[in-house]
Order: structure tokens, then sequence, then C-alpha cells
């Protein structure tokens, strides 16, 4: 079976001014996703760009942590971030839909939402049950994983995006949670 054959949603839709939405099938995003969530870490930059390379994706000419990949999409649609002053890969980035007008874009939001369903219950096939929080139109999942990485999808509207953390950037998003919740306490007028 195709990975077209197995979404229950457009992967390729032209919109009423003649855009076309585009959403990376279910099997090509998730084999991406694993790819990166499931790499030994910590991760260097040097073995970020052998990933890429291993996928068959382009480096932007301005920025080599900036891809397009080769799920269609047509743009840059990756990248990812360093921490430690650049030694380590911190989070990894990943759009599932194209850019797409401001007049057309409400379109487009009933197949990003089969689309997002569709991610989330295969990444839940792998993963198990994530924690899903949802804010006004922001809806996420998200996944610890056993090497404290965590994947993390996303959707607002017709966007839908997938973030992987590292262990490194979960431990020190944790300490800066724990600094802001120190200085609110410290700060706090009922103490």
């Amino acid at each position: 079976m195709t990975d077209d054959a197995a979404d229950a949603f457009q992967h390729r839709t032209v919109l009423s001014d003649g855009s076309v939405y585009r959403v990376v099938p279910v099997g090509a995003g998730v084999r991406a996703i694993r790819a990166w969530a499931e790499h030994p870490w910590p991760m260097s930059p040097a073995q970020a760009l052998a990933l890429r390379d291993r996928l068959g994706w382009t480096s932007s000419p301005t920025d080599e942590e900036m891809f397009t990949t080769d799920h269609g999409i047509g743009e840059k649609d990756a990248f990812f971030a360093t921490i430690k002053r650049g030694q380590t890969v911190g989070s990894f980035n990943m759009s599932l839909t194209s850019r797409i007008p401001k007049p057309v874009r409400a379109e487009a939001v009933p197949i990003a939402g089969k689309a997002f369903d569709a991610y989330v219950e295969a990444l839940t096939a792998i993963y198990g049950q994530g924690t899903r929080s949802k804010r006004k139109q922001h809806t996420t999942v998200t996944w610890a994983l056993p090497s404290d990485a965590s994947v993390d999808i996303g959707t607002v509207g017709w966007l839908i995006s997938i973030d992987v953390t590292s262990p490194a950037g979960n431990e020190a998003a944790r300490g800066e949670a724990q600094y802001f919740a120190e200085i609110a306490d410290e700060n706090d007028p009922a103490r």
C-alpha cells in the first residue's frame, strides 16, 4: 500500500484561487520523524547533516541547518537548531503542510484536521498515548521518549508541524521552567 492510499486526506489540493495546498503523506512524514527522534543522542551538527544527506534532503544555500525535504512541499520545510554553543542539536522542526495565501487558508482547515488526526494515530501506534493540549485553535500532542527526547506535533488552522526536542533541549527547558517558577515564587506578594 502506498502512503497516498493509506491516508484519508488529500496530499495535493488545488484551492479556489489556483494555489496548491500540500500535505506530507503520513508514511513519509513518520519515517522522517522517527529518523530524527530515534537517532542516538546527543547528536552533533555533523551527524545532523549526515542524517539530512541520508534522507536525500537539500540544505539551503544560505544556511545548512535549513532543509528542503523530498516530501513535495516545494519549499524549505525543515531545520535543526543547536544548543551548547553549537556543539549539539537541541531540536528539529519540520512542516507537514505547505504555505498558502491567506484568503484561501480556511479551505485547507478540514484537510489539515484529517491529516493531523492521521499523524496522531500513526505516532500513537509507535510511541503510545501522547499528552494532548489545546489552546484556542492550537492543538498539540507530545510524546516523551525513553531517551528523554520528545516528539511534539501541533496544528493551528491549516498548519501542521512537528518538533523533535533532544534530551539536552528538554533538560534546558526544564531548567528554564524551574528558574521562572522560582522567580515567580520569590515575587509572590502572598509570601
